[in-house]
């Protein structure tokens, strides 16, 4: 049975989790690289406990986030012993360049377009939103909202009024998915209906199909 009983004309979604994914974390993707290096599991261990520490600002321009991951990925090189891995790890481990599609989301969104106004709320670096190019699905969007742009984040009330003033859209007839329940709690506060994508249950089709969204 649907959730919604009023006439839906737009849908925001959440990118990382809901769209695509890495499928290996960044953590997972520094261990790969130096394993294959040929560190030991307690170097690399020790290596990215330091890299923890590195602090940044607010990031809101690729020039920002590329100086945070290069001071925490120098972090990683100073505490092996090898300043060449800086760039390395910049080049390889980075998640724009990891980032896949879930498997039905092209067609779903394809689909969708052709009912819905459609558009993204994420918290994400300013480099995810050359994922959108790089997936090819940025055509499904009238408008991608990303955290680092608009200097507010889920789930806090802010940036989903922003989306709605973005599109001129009414509270009562858009809905949000995510796949974290505080963010579709932040959405709900401003009177979006949430919808909780846990691909343990469904994928983004099944979900959309039992809300009768498609």
């Amino acid at each position: 049975m649907s959730l919604f009983q009023s006439e839906v004309k737009v849908i925001f979604l959440d990118a990382g989790g809901v769209l695509f994914d890495t499928f290996f974390n960044d953590d997972g993707r520094i261990r790969y690289l130096l394993t294959e290096r040929g560190y030991q599991k307690t170097q690399i261990d020790a290596a990215i406990k330091k890299a923890d520490k590195t602090e940044g600002n607010l990031i809101t321009n690729w020039n920002e986030e590329e100086q945070y991951y290069k001071r925490k990925y120098t972090a990683i090189a100073e505490e092996l012993g090898d300043l060449e891995l800086t760039n390395e790890l910049l080049f390889f481990a980075h998640f724009a360049g990891h980032s896949k599609l879930f498997p039905e989301v092209k067609v779903v969104l394809e689909e969708l377009s052709k009912k819905y106004q459609l558009a993204v709320i994420s918290n994400a670096m300013p480099s995810m939103d050359w994922i959108f190019d790089r997936l090819g699905i940025r055509k499904y969007f009238d408008s991608i909202i990303l955290s680092a742009f608009v200097n507010e984040e889920k789930p806090g009330k802010a940036i989903y009024n922003r989306a709605l003033q973005q599109l001129q859209a009414k509270r009562e007839e858009s809905i949000f998915i995510d796949d974290r329940i505080e963010n579709i709690t932040g959405a709900e506060r401003v009177g979006i209906k949430g919808l909780h994508s846990d691909r343990d249950k469904f994928n983004l089709r099944e979900l959309l199909i039992e809300q009768k969204l498609l």
